[in-house]
């Protein structure tokens, strides 16, 4: 084969995601898939993986710090009652990489303190593999503020560290001020946005298409309503539109999500939807 017609990988949050944190069957699947070709994410891909589980396991660590917590299962009991299905997820996917292999005793008050630590190296180290592992297209027309900091922790005084990280990537105030999402939706790409909207618009809602009906609605008010409706909270809601509009087009984006059978087409975007994890898990 040719090497000019294998396409080159552009990975949404979602391949990303199982990438790093799937299971063994479900990563093997991708290393089957990709076969060592260079893998490709942008800072906006990062700042989605940092948002909906680095920031996560930081929350975390705060909680198992607290003295009234006094060892690891009772955090985790903390956290499932206070918070909701995706928070809950990034802790559920933490303990397997983590907790189990160091053989930690969720009951030990003295393992309590050896989990803060683990858990601070982990933090870091997921940190940098994010930003080393895979090839940067270095392309984010949004400028996004939260995307570009990147983590400073001297583990010696991890707290400190942890909670300037995520006092920043929170500063959402500081953060819009900064980015050109609004530039990016409203003056780089408002036909394609109102073709999606359009699009949207002709579906059925179901299962399939309901993620991407929801993003066409909030793309919907930030056309009427102009950079007023831009801020972190709704692009949280849009980022599978702004990482398909921003992706490279000489590239395929890799995804899971349905949402992107309905984005990429109308914006020539090449594509592909690889079966979900429980797909690969329960066929074999």
């Amino acid at each position: 084969m040719d090497d000019s017609s294998v396409p080159q990988h552009f990975l949404d949050t979602s391949v990303l995601r199982s990438l790093l944190l799937g299971t063994q069957v479900y990563k093997q699947y991708f290393e089957s898939q990709f076969t060592d070709q260079p893998l490709y994410i942008s800072n906006y891909v990062q700042m989605e993986m940092k948002r909906s589980y680095l920031i996560n396991l930081i929350s975390f660590y705060f909680v198992l710090r607290l003295e009234t917590i006094n060892n690891i299962g009772d955090a985790i009991t903390l956290w499932s009652n206070r918070f909701k299905t995706s928070e809950l997820k990034a802790i559920l996917q933490l303990i397997p990489q983590l907790f189990s292999t160091h053989q930690l005793n969720f009951s030990s008050p003295q393992d309590k303190e050896k989990a803060l630590a683990i858990l601070g190296i982990y933090i870091k180290r997921f940190e940098l593999l994010l930003r080393k592992k895979f090839n940067n297209t270095n392309t984010d027309a949004t400028a996004c503020a939260r995307a570009q900091g990147a983590l400073n922790l001297d583990l010696q005084n991890a707290a400190t560290g942890l909670k300037q990280f995520a006092d920043e990537f929170g500063d959402v105030k500081t953060c819009r001020s900064k980015c050109q999402i609004d530039q990016f939706l409203l003056v780089q790409y408002p036909s394609e946005i109102e073709q999606l909207v359009q699009i949207a618009s002709q579906l059925p809602k179901n299962s399939k298409t309901r993620g991407f009906i929801n993003i066409a609605s909030n793309l919907k008010e930030i056309l009427a309503q102009g950079a007023a409706a831009c801020d972190c909270k709704r692009c949280e809601k849009i980022g599978d539109a702004v990482i398909a509009l921003n992706a490279p087009r000489n590239m395929q984006l890799e995804h899971t999500d349905n949402s992107f059978d309905y984005l990429c087409p109308s914006i020539n975007q090449p594509h592909y939807k690889h079966p979900s994890e429980n797909q690969i898990v329960t066929n074999i």
